[in-house]
């Protein structure tokens, strides 16, 4: 639904002040509509779950499987998941996380 992880947006948006700064102006939008897109694909996610349920989740129990966002660690930053998360709770969603190498406390942190 999307990349997460602190460095690769990062890295992105130093490559788009890169290119503006030696005036790649076209590349330096290519590169800052991969964000964009980035960000549409998950409220895009988000909001096909709100959708399905006509629009309110109010009490509807949702299960997360993996909040890191990468298989196989524990580094949620910037995690996709943290989004889907926060959006389908404000929809009233009574949510249930799971990431085995996640710990409750980071989860909390996190949301």
């Amino acid at each position: 639904m999307g990349f997460g992880g602190s460095c690769f947006q990062k890295d992105i948006l130093n490559l788009v002040y890169l290119c503006k700064y030696y005036g790649l102006e076209e590349v330096a939008e290519y590169w800052h509509q991969v964000i964009k897109i980035n960000d549409y694909q998950k409220n895009r996610f988000a909001q096909k779950i709100i959708d399905h349920f006509g629009g309110d989740l109010t009490g509807k129990k949702i299960t997360i499987l993996g909040w890191a966002f990468k298989a196989n660690t524990n580094d949620s930053r910037e995690s996709p998941a943290i989004y889907v998360a926060e959006k389908l709770f404000k929809a009233g969603a009574i949510l249930e996380i799971y990431d085995p190498m996640v710990s409750k406390e980071s989860i909390f942190r996190d949301y």
